[in-house]
């Protein structure tokens, strides 16, 4: 029996939703992934910035995981601008170039781009601890 992990490596802001028009504060957003409904990383994001996930998670069966953001302002709304689905359907073949797949979103006034790979790991992969 093959044993499956996902990784959610990185994800990058082409451009944040966020459209304040103040100059004198920068356009961010408050980038959010959640791991079948579960969030598994938050932080604020602007303009050409590159965040360093490496979020890893055994793969009993397909997980999806959305990408939400919202204006880092007060009262703003969230915004899921995408979804990809992890299953043993996207295990590569041991080169970067098959092993890690990058979904584009652009989707209310949002463009982000996320990395992630699925591999076969020798054995079963123990649960993350609870996220505090």
């Amino acid at each position: 029996m093959a044993f499956y992990e996902g990784t959610l490596n990185w994800i990058h802001c082409q451009s944040p939703r966020s459209n304040h028009n103040d100059p004198t504060r920068p356009e961010l957003d408050v980038a959010t992934l959640r791991w079948d409904g579960e969030q598994v990383a938050r932080r604020d994001m602007g303009t050409g910035e590159t965040w360093t996930l490496d979020v890893a998670r055994p793969l009993p069966g397909p997980a999806t995981v959305e990408v939400v953001v919202r204006p880092n302002v007060d009262g703003s709304v969230e915004d899921v601008i995408g979804t990809v689905v992890l299953s043993e359907d996207l295990v590569g073949t041991g080169f970067p170039a098959t092993d890690f797949h990058v979904a584009a979103f652009d989707e209310a006034g949002a463009q982000y781009e996320l990395t992630y790979r699925v591999r076969t790991v020798p054995g079963p992969v123990d649960a993350p601890p609870p996220v505090a």
